[in-house]
């Protein structure tokens, strides 16, 4: 997943924040890579998303899809969980 990844973010890097958090159709790359949960012991999968901004907040982002409208649209998309 690796070259696939660093060429996600690359194309990423170059569109302007406006251009990311004002984009209607969310994209993003699964990294391969998994997190567990440390309360429920379950894998979290990895991605890297384009509207997600390291200008807003501090440190790792962890999507909230049943609380949050641009990470709900994101794991629809991507048929990704979410839980309530």
């Amino acid at each position: 997943h690796k070259a696939e990844v660093d060429a996600y973010v690359e194309a990423a890097s170059r569109k302007s924040d406006l251009e990311r958090t004002d984009v209607k159709d969310k994209t993003g790359i699964f990294t391969g890579g998994y997190a567990l949960n440390p309360l429920t012991k379950q894998r979290i999968p990895i991605w890297v998303a384009d509207y997600v901004l390291a200008s807003y907040g501090t440190g790792a982002i962890m999507a909230v899809p049943a609380h949050d409208e641009r990470d709900h649209e994101f794991a629809v998309k991507f048929k990704l969980p979410i839980v309530e």
